[in-house]
């Protein structure tokens, strides 16, 4: 039986203080940490309109980072555990991942971990 493949998206909100190059830093960093997990693919959101004179052919609409990966295997809960301990390290960012139109936001400081597990733990059951 073959792996049943998903798409999904995983957008980042990095507060309001933060400017164009802190959100490119922490796209490429979360990127980074992604690749180490068993995704199919880990890319950048390409498109957008490139600044005027620019010099690039296919300009990254920074904070949006798409992902495919196999539904099975304990991947979609590897996932959370990595956005989790990333939230724990960028408190003022905020992550939002959507799967086939089911929407789960994480925040880095959490409402309270049981409500936050709850919610969690009902978003996963939802992906099964």
């Amino acid at each position: 039986m073959a792996e049943k493949i998903m798409q999904a998206s995983l957008a980042i909100n990095a507060g309001p203080e933060a400017d164009a190059k802190e959100l490119e830093r922490l796209t490429r960093q979360l990127r980074e940490e992604l690749l180490e997990l068993d995704l199919e693919s880990v890319d950048l959101l390409r498109g957008g309109k490139a600044p005027e004179k620019a010099k690039v052919g296919d300009p990254i609409s920074w904070g949006t980072i798409l992902l495919t990966l196999a539904a099975s295997g304990g991947v979609i809960t590897s996932l959370i555990n990595l956005l989790q301990s990333w939230l724990k390290r960028h408190e003022r960012s905020n992550l939002t991942l959507e799967i086939q139109g089911d929407r789960l936001e994480l925040k880095g400081i959490p409402i309270s971990s049981e409500e936050q597990q709850r919610l969690l733990e009902d978003w996963l059951s939802r992906r099964k």
